[in-house]
């Protein structure tokens, strides 16, 4: 026990990908979707923890990096894209005021303890991001940038149902729909996803002492 609360944020993100993974492959079949949104997002965290490795030193590490960084990218939505997923629930009806329903309550922890999760993934992936950036006096501004860009994604996931590997297969599809399909609403929506992320960001320190 006493290892489990000492080890390092990145390998209690692991621990806890492999056991919500767990528990919802033996417990529940409701929200076994998930898995796989975890998983994308488990998988952004893991890249982000590798782009120190990418800084560029020198012209011929150009290509690469750019490379990692764009997929880093194009695959971290994935993260607070989990959050959105709190829609769910909608489709019970929570009438408290008559009864405890009790599988509703299990619906609610199991869908829960998956959003805290993509927070706490959300918090260490921003810390990579401002350990890459701290450098650059331009490192606020391309924070920014960055939440925008991941909200834009969340949207086209979210609305226009685009997956991760469409951005690979289809972009100009998926820039094409994007621009077609904005209006007040979307432009709101993406807005207030922005501000919840910076708030998560506001919220947690920048430093995390182990």
């Amino acid at each position: 026990m006493t290892l489990l609360i000492n080890c390092s944020d990145r390998n209690k993100a692991r621990i806890l990908f492999f056991v919500y993974s767990l528990m919802l492959l033996y417990f529940d079949n409701e929200f076994s979707f998930m898995i796989f949104n975890l998983f994308l997002a488990f998988v952004a965290l893991e890249l982000s923890y590798v782009l120190p490795l990418f800084t560029i030193k020198s012209k011929s590490e150009i290509p690469i990096s750019i490379l990692v960084y764009t997929v880093f990218v194009l695959l971290s939505p994935n993260i607070f894209y989990v959050v959105t997923d709190l829609i769910h629930l909608k489709s019970f009806s929570f009438n408290f005021w008559e009864t405890l329903e009790r599988s509703e309550w299990w619906h609610f922890f199991i869908l829960t303890t998956g959003v805290m999760i993509a927070v706490f993934y959300y918090h260490l992936m921003i810390q990579q991001i401002r350990s890459v950036t701290k450098q650059s006096k331009w490192g606020p501004l391309l924070l920014l940038i960055f939440i925008v860009l991941g909200s834009i994604g969340i949207y086209i996931g979210r609305f226009l149902r685009f997956h991760s590997v469409h951005v690979f297969t289809e972009p100009f599809s998926i820039v094409k729909q994007f621009l077609s399909s904005l209006t007040t609403d979307s432009i709101l929506f993406i807005t207030w996803i922005s501000l919840l992320q910076l708030l998560v960001v506001w919220i947690f320190p920048k430093e995390r002492k182990e």
